[in-house]
């Protein structure tokens, strides 16, 4: 059987962060319900609520374009979603194995770390949605690619939404334990409403309305139902995504960071575990 591994690198970093990635292959490559589970709920979700639009286009007659929108805000909710879900399931299995502070004792630094839960998340995250926008083509006749070149940067910015968030939800779950566990799954949507992707921000309170447009995401969903409404692109508001997603990032990374030393400091690096 040949390796994976590569048998030399002339950058230590990227060898630490390749083995973090090779645990993780090693662990779905073996494991076939996991990667059952991680295309299942986006194309239930899809599905589901892809078939409740099509309900309310016919039992109202509103315009084909109003279930592009809705079905286009679902897509892209689900990259959000995935990317934060993705960061969350990965440090689970570290805490679940009773192996993060195995990790934390190896030449790891907590930067190679992050980056490697990244690029892991991210990884994930297109395993998981590529089906799910295959089933809706066939469903439901749209292609989430209408969106053009546009969709990258959607869909960056969106993930980059879901790094930031996923941080602070590990933050949570790094400093309070596993008691705290039940508060990072439901942290992973408490976002999403004031995001707005299946509907207008104006249709929010207006106390709402102020957390939504403090929101990265908030920007992408409302240029991509311009786009399909209208054609064109709000570049405006991707720019300010862009900005806002930094300043969101740099603040979690600096919360990871304090979390990280505060449980090593107390131990609950070695405690954490089933």
């Amino acid at each position: 059987m040949t390796s994976l591994a590569p048998e030399t690198s002339t950058c230590p970093a990227l060898r630490l962060i390749y083995g973090l990635a090779l645990r993780h292959i090693y662990l779905y490559r073996g494991s076939w319900p996991r990667l059952v589970e991680m295309m299942y709920w986006p194309i239930l979700n899809i599905t589901l609520f892809g078939f409740v639009s099509l309900s309310i286009v016919h039992r109202f007659g509103h315009a084909d374009i109003m279930t592009d929108a809705y079905l286009g805000g679902l897509m892209l909710a689900e990259i959000l979603t995935r990317a934060v879900m993705g960061m969350l399931v990965m440090y689970m299995e570290e805490v679940w194995s009773r192996n993060l502070g195995h990790l934390f004792a190896s030449p790891l630094r907590l930067r190679d770390y992050v980056m490697g839960l990244i690029g892991l998340c991210t990884s994930r995250c297109l395993l998981s949605v590529i089906p799910a926008f295959i089933v809706v083509y066939f469903l439901f006749g749209f292609s989430i690619l209408q969106l053009g070149w546009n969709l990258p940067l959607y869909a960056a910015l969106l993930c980059f939404n879901g790094w930031w968030y996923g941080l602070l939800i590990l933050s949570l779950l790094m400093r309070f334990g596993l008691a705290a566990e039940w508060l990072g799954w439901m942290s992973t949507w408490l976002l999403m409403p004031f995001m707005a992707p299946y509907y207008p921000v104006a249709i929010l309170p207006q106390a709402f309305q102020v957390v939504s447009w403090a929101l990265p995401g908030t920007y992408v969903f409302e240029s991509m139902k311009i786009q399909i409404a209208t054609g064109s692109v709000r570049f405006d508001y991707l720019g300010i995504a862009l900005v806002l997603n930094l300043f969101y990032f740099a603040g979690a990374v600096f919360v990871f960071n304090r979390a990280y030393c505060s449980a090593r400091n107390s131990g609950g690096l070695l405690q954490m575990g089933e």
